[in-house]
């Protein structure tokens, strides 16, 4: 079971880099119009696995071998689910032409444009059959809106191929009963990017052998930061955008959370209001690096100085050839999200790899099979060789650094959490996303900001499950 675990962790990074470039993009990929999207780009020439590799693929049993009568899966994004040029097929993509003949065609659009883009397909009748829904802001909102369908009739929600964590977030993603939104895998949503050799200099302990330990929690990470932290030496405990949202995550109370069909707020929690607190008290000890000090830019390279302690950051920042704004290699290591001491599990926020039925998909039959190609993917253990290999070859991973990612991995699986404020309407994302940074940015009170939104925040949730009653 352990080796399948790292297995999973392993292809389920690799599914998600995808993603992860084409939002870190800056080219001119990603600034195309929304007419662009009426063409298809030409894929480069992927680079092939090797013929081990493609054998090991060719062995996995789908239980359905047969070929798509349709084998074309039309896929509306800002990035490709095709290899970029030179980089490797994904082994979902080889077991998806080698067993059922299938082949995705891109769609492009940008990041700014896609839901317009996917309006436009869908009401012209040329609908694409599968979009994105890893930035989880797909559900429930666009899903109420009648832009996707429900997998169920195509999709076994019930098999094997799932693991815990993506079936809990599969199932977290339903109306009336059905699945709009497939979480073929669970994702290490943020970790705590530290320099070992700062650690050692300052004489702290270090965070991996405090998880080992099972004392690597908000309490221990405070303490660091307290003892590290310096303001008249410019020296701090933490940085970055990441930080708030996801030790929120930790409690296992979302700000906005979705159960049964129904969206739920908890900004009135126990749990919201201890972290808030929390992070409150950290800004009057001014752990955090002042953000208005540096133009609101965030200083990762301030990892490297051994002047931040910490950068907790979504784990794609680690998928870079050059990590050296962290350190030499053998100095960069990173934990997951530190515990919540008085949570009853270890909740960690979690990253997905997911996708969203569009509607009147014209080949509903082909996003299944890959969505199960995607599974099995995540699933196989054979691929843990494959999947490890790029990571030490292409980010300079080293094994310490491996290790941790299985065990980060493993951890979230077990109690993944993600928040629904995005995926809910344009009106509750600006009403919550700023202001639940308030106390760790400019230190006000919890209680202020609550009672300035939650109102305005209920009577939207109400509005929306009225809808879902309606319609669902």
């Amino acid at each position: 079971m352990k080796n399948v675990n790292k297995a999973i962790a392993f292809i389920s990074a690799l599914a998600l880099m995808g993603t992860v470039t084409a939002c870190g993009s800056t080219d001119s990929g990603t600034s195309s119009t929304s007419a662009e999207t009426s063409a298809t780009t030409e894929t480069t020439p992927a680079k092939e696995l090797d013929e081990e590799d493609k054998a090991a693929v060719a062995e996995m049993d789908t239980g359905d071998d047969e070929k798509l009568e349709n084998g074309t899966v039309k896929w509306l994004s800002f990035w490709d689910l095709n290899p970029a040029n030179g980089k490797p097929k994904s082994v979902e993509l080889e077991l998806f032409e080698t067993k059922y003949g299938g082949k995705i065609e891109y769609i492009p659009t940008t990041y700014e444009t896609r839901y317009s883009d996917l309006s436009t397909q869908v009401l012209g009748g040329t609908s694409p059959d599968l979009f994105p829904a890893a930035d989880l802001d797909t559900f429930p909102g666009k899903a109420i809106a009648g832009m996707f369908e429900p997998f169920d009739d195509y999709l076994d929600f019930d098999s094997d191929l799932w693991s815990s964590g993506a079936k809990k977030l599969s199932d977290e993603h339903t109306l009336g009963g059905k699945h709009y939104v497939a979480v073929v895998s669970t994702d290490a949503g943020c970790v705590c990017i530290y320099n070992k050799k700062t650690i050692s200099e300052n004489g702290l302990p270090d965070p991996a052998e405090l998880l080992a330990e099972g004392n690597w929690n908000w309490d221990t990470f405070k303490d660091m930061c307290v003892e590290f932290t310096d303001p008249e030496n410019k020296k701090y405990g933490f940085d970055g955008w990441w930080f708030e949202i996801n030790l929120l995550l930790t409690t296992g109370k979302p700000v906005i959370d979705m159960k049964d069909g129904v969206i739920t707020s908890n900004l009135m929690s126990a749990e919201m209001e201890r972290a808030e607190n929390f992070m409150l008290d950290m800004n009057k000890m001014q752990l955090p690096l002042p953000k208005a000090e540096y133009n609101w830019v965030e200083q990762p390279q301030r990892i490297a100085e051994g002047t931040t302690l910490f950068y907790p950051c979504g784990v794609w920042v680690l998928y870079e050839a050059d990590l050296s704004k962290f350190g030499e290699q053998g100095e960069i290591m990173f934990v997951p999200m530190p515990k919540d001491p008085k949570a009853d599990e270890y909740y960690l926020p979690s990253g997905v790899d997911a996708y969203a039925l569009c509607k009147s998909a014209p080949n509903p039959e082909g996003a299944a099979a890959f969505m199960k190609c995607k599974l099995m993917a995540v699933g196989d253990e054979k691929t843990q060789e494959i999947a490890e290999k790029q990571y030490r070859e292409d980010y300079g991973w080293t094994d310490e650094m491996i290790d941790m990612w299985h065990t980060t991995k493993e951890l979230t699986n077990e109690n993944p959490v993600i928040d629904f404020y995005a995926g809910t309407s344009s009106d509750i994302y600006d009403l919550v996303h700023n202001p639940i940074k308030d106390a760790s940015y400019n230190g006000k009170e919890w209680s202020t900001t609550r009672d300035e939104i939650s109102s305005a925040v209920q009577n939207e949730i109400d509005a929306l499950n009225k809808e879902i009653e309606e319609n669902f």
